[in-house]
C-alpha cells in the first residue's frame, strides 16, 4: 500500500466493533478456514472467482521476471566484492570472501533469519497485547476468507505514522501502528489481504534476494552519484569523472577488438551501463506487483473499502506530491499512481461483476 503522511482521521473502535467487522461485509459472512490447509498458497494472479487464494506456493510471473532483472546487479556486485577484496586481500582469502558473500543469499530462505531480518533489517517490532488483539481479528477474517491457515504467518508493526502495510519475506506481514490504531476495521482488513496478495506470488522474497545481492553494486552506484552531486560544485571532478567513464567504456571495446573477440566488448560496453538502467523495469514490475495485489484484496471481498481508501487518499493529494515529482519520479516509482490503482480496480470489480 502507499504510504502517505499523518492525517487526522477519525478511527476509535471497540472490541464488538472488530468482532462484528470480522464476521460480516459487503461480501457476507466470512467462511471458516477449514482446519487441513498446510499455510503455504498460491501464485501472485488474482484470486479466482470463488474467493480463495491457490494453495500451493508458486512464484508469479513478475517475480520470476524481477529475479530475471536482479542478476546483472548481482554480476555486478560479485566483480565489486571480488575486486575490493583483491585489494586488501590475495590468492585462497580472496575466494573465500567472495564465496562468504555468495553464500550469504541462503541466509534470506532460513526461516531462523526471519525475524531478525523483520526486527533489524525492516525495523519492525512484536505488536503490543491490545494491538495483537486487533491484528488477529483483522487478520483471522482476511485467512478465513483465503482459505489461508492464520498462524502461519507472523504479525508485525511498522513505528510510523503513516498509512500503510509490508510483506517481508518469509511469513512476515505488518502494518503501520497508525493504521492498526485509526484505520476501521474493514480498510484495515484490506490492507492486510492486499500484503497477502504479494505473500500469494512470492513477491517479498524476490525483492529481498534482489536487494541483497545488489547491495554492493548499489554502493558503487550511490558512491558514482555523489561523485556527481560534488562535481556540480566542483566543475573540475565532474570532468574528471565523466572523462573517467567514457575512458573505461572505451578501453573496453577497444580491448575487445585487440583480442579479436566478435562484439565481446561492445557487449561489455552495454553491461556497464546496466546498473543504471535496470532499475526501470524493477520499478515497472513493482507496479504490477501493486496492482496484483490490489485485486487479490478485491476477489477476497475488499473491493469497495480498497476503493474508498484510494479515494480519500486521493483526496487528500496523494497524487499530487507523485506528480510534482515529475518524470523521473514517475519512472522510478514502485508504486502506481492513486488514480490508476482505482480505475484498475473499478475495471476489475465491473469486469467480474459482469
Amino acid at each position: 500500500m502507499n504510504s502517505p503522511d499523518d492525517r487526522d482521521r477519525p478511527g476509535s473502535f471497540s472490541p464488538d466493533d472488530w468482532e462484528s467487522a470480522a464476521q460480516s461485509g459487503p461480501a457476507g459472512p466470512a467462511p471458516n478456514a477449514p482446519d487441513d490447509v498446510p499455510g503455504s498458497f498460491g501464485s501472485g494472479d488474482p484470486a479466482p472467482a470463488g474467493g480463495q487464494l491457490p494453495r500451493a506456493f508458486a512464484f508469479s510471473t513478475h517475480s520470476a521476471a524481477e529475479l530475471l532483472l536482479g542478476i546483472p546487479w548481482a554480476i555486478w556486485s560479485l566483480a565489486v566484492v571480488s575486486t575490493v577484496s583483491s585489494w586488501i586481500f590475495d590468492g585462497f582469502a580472496v575466494v573465500l570472501i567472495v564465496t562468504l558473500w555468495v553464500l550469504s543469499g541462503l541466509l534470506i530462505v532460513v526461516p531462523a533469519t526471519e525475524k531478525y531480518i523483520a526486527r533489524y533489517l525492516c525495523r519492525l517490532r512484536w505488536p503490543t497485547m491490545l494491538e495483537q488483539q486487533k491484528l488477529d481479528v483483522a487478520w483471522r477474517a482476511v485467512c478465513a476468507r483465503a482459505g489461508v491457515d492464520p498462524s502461519y504467518h507472523k504479525l508485525w508493526v511498522e513505528e510510523s505514522d503513516s498509512v500503510n502495510g509490508i510483506s517481508v519475506a518469509g511469513r512476515s506481514v505488518a502494518v503501520t501502528r497508525w493504521a492498526l490504531n485509526n484505520l476501521p476495521p474493514r480498510q484495515l482488513q484490506a490492507v492486510l489481504a492486499h500484503e497477502l496478495g504479494h505473500h500469494s506470488g512470492g513477491h517479498p522474497w524476490a525483492t529481498l534476494v534482489v536487494f541483497w545481492y545488489a547491495q554492493p553494486a548499489r554502493l558503487m552506484v550511490a558512491a558514482f552519484q555523489a561523485l556527481v552531486r560534488l562535481s556540480a560544485q566542483i566543475p573540475a571532478v565532474g570532468c574528471l569523472i565523466v572523462a573517467f567513464f567514457l575512458f573505461f567504456i572505451i578501453g573496453l571495446a577497444f580491448q575487445s577488438m585487440v583480442w579479436g573477440s566478435s562484439g565481446g566488448g561492445w557487449g561489455w560496453t552495454l553491461y556497464a551501463i546496466v546498473p543504471f538502467v535496470v532499475p526501470i523495469p524493477l520499478a515497472w514490475i513493482s507496479r504490477r506487483s501493486e496492482l496484483i495485489a490490489d485485486r487479490v484484496a478485491a476477489d477476497l471481498g475488499y473491493a469497495r473499502e480498497t476503493i474508498a481508501f484510494f479515494y480519500d487518499l486521493q483526496s487528500q493529494g496523494e497524487d499530487v506530491a507523485r506528480r510534482a515529482a515529475g518524470w523521473r519520479g514517475a519512472l522510478y516509482a514502485t508504486h502506481p499512481p492513486i488514480a490508476d490503482r482505482i480505475r484498475a480496480l473499478e475495471i476489475h470489480v465491473q469486469g467480474t461483476a459482469s
